[in-house]
Protein backbone atom coordinates (compact mmCIF):
# COMPACT_ATOMS: atom_id res chain seq x y z
CA UNK A 1 0.00 0.00 0.00
CA UNK A 2 2.73 2.46 0.93
CA UNK A 3 4.50 1.90 -2.39
CA UNK A 4 1.33 2.53 -4.35
CA UNK A 5 0.27 5.60 -2.37
CA UNK A 6 3.02 7.76 -3.78
CA UNK A 7 2.35 6.86 -7.37
CA UNK A 8 -1.44 6.74 -7.38
CA UNK A 9 -2.31 10.37 -8.00
CA UNK A 10 0.71 10.92 -10.18
CA UNK A 11 -0.41 8.13 -12.51
CA UNK A 12 -4.19 8.38 -12.27
CA UNK A 13 -5.26 8.33 -15.90
CA UNK A 14 -8.33 10.51 -15.41
CA UNK A 15 -8.15 13.98 -16.89
CA UNK A 16 -9.21 16.73 -14.51
CA UNK A 17 -7.84 15.19 -11.29
CA UNK A 18 -6.24 17.80 -9.08
CA UNK A 19 -5.94 17.01 -5.37
CA UNK A 20 -3.90 18.28 -2.39
CA UNK A 21 -1.15 15.68 -2.12
CA UNK A 22 -0.66 15.29 1.66
CA UNK A 23 -4.36 15.19 2.49
CA UNK A 24 -5.10 12.86 -0.42
CA UNK A 25 -2.39 10.39 0.54
CA UNK A 26 -3.55 10.26 4.15
CA UNK A 27 -7.17 9.59 3.16
CA UNK A 28 -6.19 7.02 0.57
CA UNK A 29 -4.00 5.21 3.11
CA UNK A 30 -6.87 5.13 5.61
CA UNK A 31 -9.32 3.64 3.12
CA UNK A 32 -6.96 1.00 1.74
CA UNK A 33 -5.72 -0.10 5.18
CA UNK A 34 -9.30 -0.25 6.44
CA UNK A 35 -10.33 -2.45 3.53
CA UNK A 36 -7.33 -4.77 3.91
CA UNK A 37 -8.24 -5.17 7.61
CA UNK A 38 -11.93 -5.64 6.81
CA UNK A 39 -11.27 -8.37 4.22
CA UNK A 40 -7.94 -10.08 5.00
CA UNK A 41 -8.72 -12.90 2.55
CA UNK A 42 -8.43 -10.42 -0.31
CA UNK A 43 -6.28 -7.85 1.46
CA UNK A 44 -4.94 -5.15 -0.83
CA UNK A 45 -4.56 -5.54 -4.59
CA UNK A 46 -3.28 -3.07 -7.13
CA UNK A 47 -6.09 -1.21 -8.93
CA UNK A 48 -7.96 -0.74 -5.63
CA UNK A 49 -5.85 2.38 -5.13
CA UNK A 50 -7.15 3.98 -8.33
CA UNK A 51 -10.78 3.22 -7.52
CA UNK A 52 -10.41 4.55 -3.96
CA UNK A 53 -8.49 7.63 -5.10
CA UNK A 54 -11.25 8.75 -7.46
CA UNK A 55 -13.94 7.96 -4.89
CA UNK A 56 -12.18 10.24 -2.42
CA UNK A 57 -12.51 13.13 -4.85
CA UNK A 58 -16.26 13.14 -4.32
CA UNK A 59 -17.10 11.34 -1.04
CA UNK A 60 -15.71 11.03 2.49
CA UNK A 61 -13.49 8.17 3.68
CA UNK A 62 -16.30 6.10 5.16
CA UNK A 63 -18.37 6.27 1.98
CA UNK A 64 -15.31 5.58 -0.17
CA UNK A 65 -14.61 2.46 1.92
CA UNK A 66 -18.22 1.26 1.49
CA UNK A 67 -18.13 1.84 -2.28
CA UNK A 68 -14.76 0.10 -2.62
CA UNK A 69 -16.11 -2.89 -0.68
CA UNK A 70 -19.11 -3.03 -3.03
CA UNK A 71 -16.86 -3.05 -6.09
CA UNK A 72 -14.51 -5.73 -4.74
CA UNK A 73 -17.04 -8.01 -3.06
CA UNK A 74 -20.15 -7.68 -5.21
CA UNK A 75 -19.52 -6.09 -8.60
CA UNK A 76 -16.12 -7.66 -9.41
CA UNK A 77 -16.07 -10.55 -6.99
CA UNK A 78 -13.05 -12.76 -7.70
CA UNK A 79 -11.30 -10.20 -9.90
CA UNK A 80 -8.97 -9.09 -7.13
CA UNK A 81 -7.77 -12.59 -6.22
CA UNK A 82 -4.10 -13.54 -6.61
CA UNK A 83 -4.85 -15.67 -9.67
CA UNK A 84 -7.29 -13.08 -11.11
CA UNK A 85 -9.45 -16.06 -12.07
CA UNK A 86 -12.70 -14.20 -12.59
CA UNK A 87 -10.93 -11.40 -14.43
CA UNK A 88 -9.77 -14.00 -16.95
CA UNK A 89 -13.25 -15.51 -17.12
CA UNK A 90 -15.03 -12.21 -17.68
CA UNK A 91 -12.42 -11.21 -20.24
CA UNK A 92 -13.23 -14.41 -22.11
CA UNK A 93 -16.98 -13.74 -21.81
CA UNK A 94 -16.50 -10.25 -23.22
CA UNK A 95 -14.37 -11.57 -26.08
CA UNK A 96 -17.10 -14.07 -26.95
CA UNK A 97 -19.79 -11.41 -26.94
CA UNK A 98 -17.67 -9.10 -29.10
CA UNK A 99 -16.89 -11.92 -31.54
CA UNK A 100 -20.60 -12.51 -32.01
CA UNK A 101 -21.30 -8.80 -32.36
CA UNK A 102 -18.42 -7.88 -34.69
CA UNK A 103 -16.65 -10.98 -36.08
CA UNK A 104 -14.78 -8.92 -38.69
CA UNK A 105 -13.09 -6.73 -36.09
CA UNK A 106 -12.25 -9.61 -33.78
CA UNK A 107 -10.79 -11.69 -36.64
CA UNK A 108 -8.64 -8.71 -37.62
CA UNK A 109 -7.25 -8.47 -34.09
CA UNK A 110 -6.71 -12.22 -33.84
CA UNK A 111 -4.73 -12.17 -37.08
CA UNK A 112 -2.40 -9.64 -35.44
CA UNK A 113 -2.31 -11.77 -32.27
CA UNK A 114 -3.76 -8.89 -30.26
CA UNK A 115 -5.44 -9.79 -26.96
CA UNK A 116 -7.92 -7.00 -26.14
CA UNK A 117 -8.37 -8.46 -22.66
CA UNK A 118 -4.93 -7.12 -21.71
CA UNK A 119 -6.54 -3.67 -21.85
CA UNK A 120 -10.18 -4.39 -21.03
CA UNK A 121 -9.14 -6.22 -17.83
CA UNK A 122 -7.64 -2.97 -16.59
CA UNK A 123 -10.79 -1.09 -17.55
CA UNK A 124 -12.80 -3.49 -15.41
CA UNK A 125 -10.40 -3.65 -12.45
CA UNK A 126 -10.21 0.14 -12.23
CA UNK A 127 -13.87 0.71 -13.19
CA UNK A 128 -12.57 2.66 -16.21
CA UNK A 129 -10.08 4.88 -14.38
CA UNK A 130 -7.43 3.25 -16.62
CA UNK A 131 -9.34 4.13 -19.79
CA UNK A 132 -8.11 7.76 -19.79
CA UNK A 133 -11.72 8.95 -19.60
CA UNK A 134 -12.18 12.54 -18.37
CA UNK A 135 -13.35 12.84 -14.78
CA UNK A 136 -16.77 14.28 -15.60
CA UNK A 137 -17.56 11.32 -17.89
CA UNK A 138 -16.10 8.79 -15.46
CA UNK A 139 -18.26 10.02 -12.59
CA UNK A 140 -21.36 9.82 -14.77
CA UNK A 141 -20.41 6.21 -15.57
CA UNK A 142 -19.96 5.50 -11.87
CA UNK A 143 -23.39 6.95 -11.11
CA UNK A 144 -24.84 4.30 -13.40
CA UNK A 145 -22.56 1.60 -12.00
CA UNK A 146 -23.75 2.04 -8.42
CA UNK A 147 -27.37 2.54 -9.47
CA UNK A 148 -27.36 -0.77 -11.38
CA UNK A 149 -27.06 -2.83 -8.20
CA UNK A 150 -27.03 -6.54 -9.06
CA UNK A 151 -26.79 -5.68 -12.76
CA UNK A 152 -23.53 -3.76 -12.29
CA UNK A 153 -21.31 -6.42 -13.90
CA UNK A 154 -23.47 -6.66 -17.05
CA UNK A 155 -23.34 -2.87 -17.18
CA UNK A 156 -19.53 -2.87 -17.02
CA UNK A 157 -19.32 -5.51 -19.76
CA UNK A 158 -21.64 -3.43 -21.94
CA UNK A 159 -19.54 -0.33 -21.33
CA UNK A 160 -16.30 -2.18 -22.12
CA UNK A 161 -17.79 -3.28 -25.42
CA UNK A 162 -19.15 0.17 -26.26
CA UNK A 163 -15.81 1.85 -25.55
CA UNK A 164 -13.98 -0.85 -27.49
CA UNK A 165 -16.31 -0.56 -30.50
CA UNK A 166 -16.10 3.24 -30.45
CA UNK A 167 -12.61 2.83 -31.99
CA UNK A 168 -13.75 0.24 -34.53
CA UNK A 169 -12.73 2.08 -37.70
CA UNK A 170 -9.30 2.97 -36.34
CA UNK A 171 -8.73 -0.58 -35.09
CA UNK A 172 -9.64 -2.05 -38.49
CA UNK A 173 -7.25 0.40 -40.17
CA UNK A 174 -4.39 -0.52 -37.83
CA UNK A 175 -1.89 -3.18 -38.89
CA UNK A 176 0.56 -3.01 -36.02
CA UNK A 177 -0.18 -4.57 -32.61
CA UNK A 178 1.50 -1.70 -30.80
CA UNK A 179 -0.78 0.77 -32.55
CA UNK A 180 -3.83 -1.28 -31.58
CA UNK A 181 -2.87 -1.42 -27.90
CA UNK A 182 -2.19 2.33 -27.90
CA UNK A 183 -5.59 3.02 -29.45
CA UNK A 184 -7.31 0.88 -26.83
CA UNK A 185 -5.39 2.35 -23.90
CA UNK A 186 -6.34 5.85 -25.01
CA UNK A 187 -9.95 5.04 -25.89
CA UNK A 188 -11.45 7.01 -23.01
CA UNK A 189 -9.57 10.14 -24.00
CA UNK A 190 -11.91 10.58 -26.97
CA UNK A 191 -14.99 10.57 -24.72
CA UNK A 192 -16.36 14.06 -24.30
CA UNK A 193 -19.76 13.45 -22.74
CA UNK A 194 -20.63 10.09 -21.22
CA UNK A 195 -24.14 10.24 -22.68
CA UNK A 196 -23.37 8.83 -26.18
CA UNK A 197 -21.15 6.12 -24.70
CA UNK A 198 -23.82 5.08 -22.20
CA UNK A 199 -26.45 5.10 -24.94
CA UNK A 200 -24.27 2.84 -27.09
CA UNK A 201 -23.68 0.50 -24.14
CA UNK A 202 -27.36 0.13 -23.31
CA UNK A 203 -28.26 -0.27 -27.00
CA UNK A 204 -26.18 -3.43 -27.41
CA UNK A 205 -28.58 -6.35 -28.07
CA UNK A 206 -27.32 -8.39 -25.14
CA UNK A 207 -30.33 -8.43 -22.81
CA UNK A 208 -30.71 -12.21 -22.99
CA UNK A 209 -27.06 -13.30 -22.53
CA UNK A 210 -26.54 -10.82 -19.69
CA UNK A 211 -29.54 -11.90 -17.63
CA UNK A 212 -28.30 -13.32 -14.29
CA UNK A 213 -28.92 -16.99 -15.09
CA UNK A 214 -27.57 -16.74 -18.64
CA UNK A 215 -24.49 -14.78 -17.55
CA UNK A 216 -23.78 -17.34 -14.82
CA UNK A 217 -23.88 -20.10 -17.43
CA UNK A 218 -21.59 -18.13 -19.73
CA UNK A 219 -19.10 -17.58 -16.93
CA UNK A 220 -19.15 -21.26 -16.00
CA UNK A 221 -18.56 -22.26 -19.62
CA UNK A 222 -15.70 -19.80 -20.08
CA UNK A 223 -14.19 -20.76 -16.71
CA UNK A 224 -13.61 -24.28 -18.07
CA UNK A 225 -11.70 -22.80 -21.01
CA UNK A 226 -9.57 -20.42 -18.95
CA UNK A 227 -8.75 -22.83 -16.10
CA UNK A 228 -4.98 -23.51 -15.98
CA UNK A 229 -3.99 -26.99 -17.06
CA UNK A 230 -3.25 -29.43 -14.27
CA UNK A 231 0.41 -30.44 -13.94
CA UNK A 232 1.23 -33.93 -15.24
CA UNK A 233 1.33 -36.69 -12.62
CA UNK A 234 4.70 -37.47 -11.16
CA UNK A 235 6.28 -40.77 -12.09
CA UNK A 236 6.39 -43.52 -9.50
CA UNK A 237 9.55 -44.09 -7.48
Amino acid sequence: IEKDLHRTFGSVHVRGVRVPQAEALSSLRNVLLAYASHNPRVGYCQSMNFVAAVLLLVVDEETAFACLATVVERVLQGHFADDMAMSLVDGSVLRGLLSAKDPQLMRHLEEMQVAPSLVTAQWLLTCFVASAMPLSALLRVWDCLFLEGDAALPFLLRLCAALFLSRRDELLAAHDPGEVYLLLMQSGASVGSAVPLLAAAYALPWDAPLLPHALAQLRTSHARCTRPASPPPRGGG
